[in-house]
């Protein structure tokens, strides 16, 4: 009845009367705690029971060897099994059937093959359940080929299979997303007579809703009820679950009323699935009003119900009410898991409210709930949104002394914002704690340092630090030479701009489009058109395909100035990458007409990108 407790008193009474203690009821105390995984308290028993003068027999050593197997402990299975042995105790088809699972469960699949291998020479040790066992752990680690061998093998042992030989197989095929293996399998058994029970069903529907399968697990479903096996709670539960995956909320709640009639309880997992897709649908009033139902049978919320429910708050946009209710779950006692503080603390950053977060944080840290990456990850980038740099340097403290290493992308985009408000000395200090912290290599962090001072106006001080990279042989990024020379070009200072092209072919950085589009763009701004246009040819000779922008910048450029040779030359281009079909008839009116429809047809496209960038 598992009711140890109660029976250890009578164990105590009876040891206390002197009543003569047998191996019958030593056995029974052994075999309770093994079963519950408690193999220590079981092994105290057997030790207890030599104490007393008798002897352990070979059931003793099963429960125990069993236990152990139970917790994939699979040295220390065979390590009591040689003790068992050595007291000349005969093993059963029980005791091997434990060896394997202690394999098994401990992840040692090809020991557990080889094991069983060795078994067939021992004679009766091998039967269903030992096939199915090592079945069962192929299935789970995807080795779906390693299952159906041993399938055949057992067949040729002449071995019965069971429904729990085929609920693994199927489970595994439903698990890697075979939904045509699966169906063509299940009609196989049902072929040799098998009848499938409840479990194998059950398993087939979840699996199928779980690949997305939905037409194939109701078609097994219907296969349920017409064949009279009633589904359970569980069977279900599995299927309002595929509902919900589908967001077919109104025929999960149907099942629910089915569910009723048939005289069946919800479980708290059915109420759960339902809370957790009607939030998703932001259909409050049916959230509430179940959690209501569910309150009024006596089911207690769990972490799952809290965060179902606070999503649905989230999703429609009651982030206040959310955060009252998480409070209040708190006080009443329900633990709160790590991701539905993780989702509020993020629609709170999204939605600027830093103070709330910050608030969540301290309530949860109190009750040993403790933020973990994600959440400083949220904090950080709610932070950096509204350009609150000193307190997120401050976070970055705080989840560097609890173990966690913040994102590269976020430290470079503190530093950005550090040089960009003024705190150089942060922005620095923080670039050494990168590099430092291995965060970051050198090279990384010290770019990072370029690419923040030059767009607030401190190019000496960028070029200062590259300088000093270059001192020190470490080699700036594209992105880093790229922000500078598009700052000398913004002054038409070209000298330095070209310099840094300069400087990057001999540190052995090859310039990509975007620096090429930055000279170009800059070199026609100030009416350099011939040098702009040398660039364009070094980009072809590179093998380089200029982009939308390039072509933009220099037909633009190219319409002002009514220069048609070189707009002949680019339409051609174009036309030989295939990105316009274009007949000239040798007119200069044609040649214009054609490079303004060139021209509106990539800023247009540009738009479309733009817009496409900001709604991502």
């Amino acid at each position: 009845m598992g009711n140890v407790a109660e029976a250890l008193k009578v164990f105590s009474v009876m040891n206390c009367n002197g009543h003569e203690l047998d191996q019958f009821t030593f056995n029974v105390l052994v075999a309770s705690p093994c079963r519950d995984g408690k193999v220590g308290e079981a092994e105290d028993f057997m030790h207890h029971m030599r104490r007393t003068g008798l002897v352990p027999n070979s059931v003793t050593y099963d429960c125990i060897i069993n236990g152990h197997g139970m917790l994939g402990n699979g040295l220390k299975t065979f390590s009591v099994f040689g003790e068992m042995v050595k007291l000349g105790h005969h093993p059963s088809h029980f005791t091997y059937g434990s060896l394997l699972k202690g394999l098994c469960k401990g992840g040692n699949l090809q020991e557990a093959k080889q094991f069983l291998n060795k078994l067939h020479y021992i004679p009766s040790a091998v039967d269903t359940i030992a096939y199915n066992t090592v079945i069962s752990e192929a299935c789970k680690s995807g080795k779906l080929w390693e299952a159906l061998v041993l399938l055949d093998q057992m067949v040729q042992d002449n071995l019965l299979c069971d429904s729990y030989t085929y609920t693994s197989l199927l489970s595994g095929l439903c698990r890697k997303g075979k939904v045509v293996s699966t169906l063509l399998f299940f009609d196989k058994v049902m072929a040799k007579g098998t009848v499938p029970n409840e479990v194998m069903l059950t398993c087939l529907v979840n699996g199928l809703f779980r690949a997305g399968q939905s037409k194939a697990a109701l078609y097994i479903y219907d296969v349920m009820e017409k064949g009279g096996v009633l589904p359970d709670t569980v069977s279900l539960n599995a299927v309002i679950d595929g509902f919900s995956r589908m967001g077919k909320m109104i025929k999960a709640y149907d099942l629910l009323l089915t569910m009723r009639s048939r005289g069946l309880c919800p479980s708290l997992a059915t109420y759960n699935i339902l809370l957790h897709g009607f939030s998703k649908k932001k259909d409050l009033l049916v959230c509430s009003m179940l959690h209501s139902i569910m309150m009024r049978t006596g089911l207690l919320p769990d972490k799952l119900t809290c965060h179902s429910l606070i999503l649905g708050f989230c999703e429609t946009g009651m982030l206040e009410v959310g955060v009252k209710f998480l409070k209040k779950m708190v006080v009443e006692g329900t633990v709160v898991d790590q991701l539905t503080l993780n989702m509020l603390i993020m629609e709170c950053c999204k939605t600027g409210k830093l103070g709330k977060a910050f608030d969540l944080l301290n309530v949860t840290n109190k009750l040993g709930v403790f933020p973990d990456i994600n959440t400083y990850n949220a904090i950080i980038t709610g932070l950096n949104r509204v350009s609150a740099f000193q307190e997120s340097h401050s976070v970055v403290h705080d989840m560097l002394e609890r173990g966690f290493t913040p994102k590269l992308t976020q430290c470079i985009t503190l530093i950005n914002g550090m040089c960009r408000m003024g705190d150089l000395q942060g922005a620095f200090k923080l670039g050494d704690e990168m590099e430092a912290l291995q965060v970051s290599p050198c090279d990384v962090a010290e770019s990072a340092m370029v690419r923040g001072l030059a767009p607030c106006g401190k190019v000496e001080e960028a070029m200062l630090v590259l300088n000093c990279m270059l001192r020190m042989r470490l080699v700036p990024t594209v992105a880093t030479f790229t922000t500078l020379m598009y700052k000398f070009c913004k002054e038409a200072n070209f000298v330095e701009a070209l310099k840094l092209k300069g400087i990057m072919e001999h540190c052995g950085v090859k310039l990509d489009v975007v620096a090429y589009n930055v000279l170009i763009s800059g070199l026609f701004a100030h009416g350099d058109v011939m040098a702009a246009f040398e660039l364009y040819k070094e980009i072809k000779q590179r093998g380089l395909w200029p982009n939308t922008t390039t072509y933009t910048v220099l037909i633009d450029a190219i319409s002002k100035e009514e220069n048609f040779v070189k707009g002949e030359l680019l339409l051609k281009d174009l036309q030989e990458r295939k990105m316009i079909s274009w007949d000239w008839d040798g007119s200069t009116q044609h040649l214009h007409e054609g490079l303004m429809i060139v021209l509106q047809k990539l800023k247009t496209f540009s738009h479309r990108r733009k817009k496409y960038c900001q709604n991502e």
